[in-house]
């Protein structure tokens, strides 16, 4: 009970000193490095998740690869002493100057703890940069423990120093946090154990899709933890970022489920809500992208259950997706606000989209019309059927994804659209009447938004993703499209009911 009360106190203190040092070192500094410090309710849930059964009692190494004030080594090295651990050695690695004499007083406060508690405790503190040295190439030393929150940031894969410097180990440059990881995984013990908080995005994308292949073919996931707050988890840096923390396992050997774990925020980690569900579930092996999907209700798990067994994808069917070539901020000499003119289109923009269709007449304070200027064609479009799709929602909307048929407005050659909007077609020939209401049918679906969010926590709809996901047969698309002409009405209702029908005859034929 002592070493529980001094754990606690020692992580407070460190708590209310990284505070004062957030609140005191500039925004700018802290993105160019990427620091955001963790928090003590998640350095202790994440610390809680180390399988303390497939560690030697007497040897245990402990890597931190951007230890900032010592929180997440803190946490682990005591919640390690608290449940048996006799000896263990901590390698901490920290880039910033100004963090190095306050982690050696950090980690002489352990020490004595250790030492009070009759057991061992070494540790190493290295100023450099970790992705820069990479220790599992040039250190022997291997590790059986890392609990991470590595610096994320995007960076030049021309000009900077972390160009290339994982080339080993996954093609491509998607972030900073991705190399942190990647090189930790490889300097871990088989059967090392690494529990890392991180953004969402390397779930998904074709950016990470190299590295989610070195992960998952180099480890085991055994849990993934998301936040129904994406307001909280960085309280100190004031930051919007989709997060999760997972555990993996460095081994070949798989287990047939994962664990999903989630809660509102960080004063909820000590009750999560769980749930185990199948691999092939969470890790989608049905194309070349391997993208890992959260659900992160039973109604996620559901979706994803019937979305295993739709016959295509969104490719295969022969639909493309495209970003609208409009930007606003690059082409402002066409945009004008009076309408109706000769040499000029409609710019279809959100506000023009809803689940009835688009709805442009220029009495809108918000329409603008792209005025047909010389070398103004690059920005344009055919003026022929199209269903736009919204790139941007919030995750509080209560739709992800929200679409709406354009129909050709007559008299028109071209149309624009702006770089804020996806639009969908056909790569062979155009949509058909009944074909554009059958996608407005999936697109605006309860089912098709479900799922959409299990593949992606962001709010933006990438058309990566859209182009792997799991869709009907275009003929049972343009048979939607029918039902619901026959209705009259495209409604969320009628939307329901028509998709329900194909789902549930595919279910069941599947069942027999």
């Amino acid at each position: 009970m002592i070493i529980l009360a001094k754990k606690y106190n020692l992580i407070a203190q460190i708590r209310q000193k990284q505070k004062i040092y957030s609140e005191s070192t500039d925004s700018q500094s802290q993105k160019r490095l990427g620091q955001y410090f963790t928090d003590s309710p998640i350095a202790e849930f994440m610390s809680s998740l180390i399988n303390l059964d497939n560690l030697n009692p007497d040897n245990v190494k402990l890597l931190d690869c951007g230890a900032g004030y010592g929180m997440l080594t803190t946490s682990t090295a005591l919640h390690l002493l608290n449940n048996g651990i006799n000896n263990l050695d901590v390698t901490v690695y920290e880039l910033d100057d100004n963090l190095i004499e306050h982690l050696n007083v950090v980690l002489e406060g352990i020490k004595e703890k250790f030492k009070f508690a009759n057991k061992q405790f070494s540790y190493t503190i290295i100023n450099d940069d970790f992705v820069v040295l990479r220790p599992d190439i040039n250190n022997k030393q291997k590790f059986d423990i890392s609990v991470i929150n590595p610096p994320y940031f995007k960076y030049s894969a021309k000009n900077s120093i972390y160009s290339k410097k994982t080339a080993d180990l996954f093609k491509g440059e998607p972030n900073i946090y991705a190399s942190f990881i990647a090189i930790t995984i490889s300097a871990l013990n088989t059967n090392g154990q690494i529990v890392c908080i991180s953004p969402r995005s390397f779930l998904n994308g074709l950016y990470f899709k190299s590295f989610r292949k070195f992960l998952l073919n180099n480890s085991r996931i055994d849990l993934i933890h998301i936040f129904n707050s994406r307001n909280e988890v960085f309280a100190d840096s004031k930051i919007l970022q989709e997060n999760v923390i997972f555990k993996l396992t460095k081994t070949q050997k798989q287990y047939p489920q994962v664990t999903i774990s989630s809660s509102k925020n960080i004063h909820d980690l000590d009750n999560p809500t769980i749930a185990k569900y199948p691999k092939d579930i969470i890790i989608d092996v049905s194309n070349s992208e391997e993208i890992i999907r959260v659900p992160e209700r039973e109604i996620d798990f559901r979706t994803l259950q019937k979305a295993n067994v739709l016959p295509s994808t969104f490719s295969e069917e022969g639909y493309f997706i495209s970003t609208g070539p409009v930007v606003e901020h690059r082409t402002q000499e066409y945009l004008t606000l009076k309408h109706h003119k000769p040499n000029q289109v409609p710019l279809l923009k959100a506000h023009n989209v809803s689940v009835g269709g688009i709805s442009w007449d220029g009495n809108s304070k918000k329409d603008i019309s792209f005025r047909l200027l010389p070398y103004s064609h690059k920005h344009l479009l055919l003026n022929k059927k199209y269903l736009i799709l919204k790139r941007f929602t919030s995750k509080e909307e209560k739709r992800r994804l929200v679409a709406g048929i354009y129909n050709p407005i007559n008299g028109n050659e071209f149309i624009a659209i702006t770089n804020k909007l996806n639009y969908i077609g056909r790569a062979d020939t155009n949509l058909t009447n009944d074909e554009a209401l059958g996608l407005a049918v999936l697109f605006n679906s309860e089912f098709m938004d479900n799922y959409y969010r299990c593949i992606s926590g962001n709010t933006q709809v990438n058309a990566t993703d859209i182009r792997i996901m799991k869709i009907p047969t275009r003929d049972q698309i343009i048979q939607l499209g029918k039902n619901v002409r026959k209705i009259n009405i495209l409604n969320y209702v009628n939307i329901e009911n028509s998709l329900k029908k194909i789902l549930n005859d595919r279910e069941s034929n599947e069942k027999t």
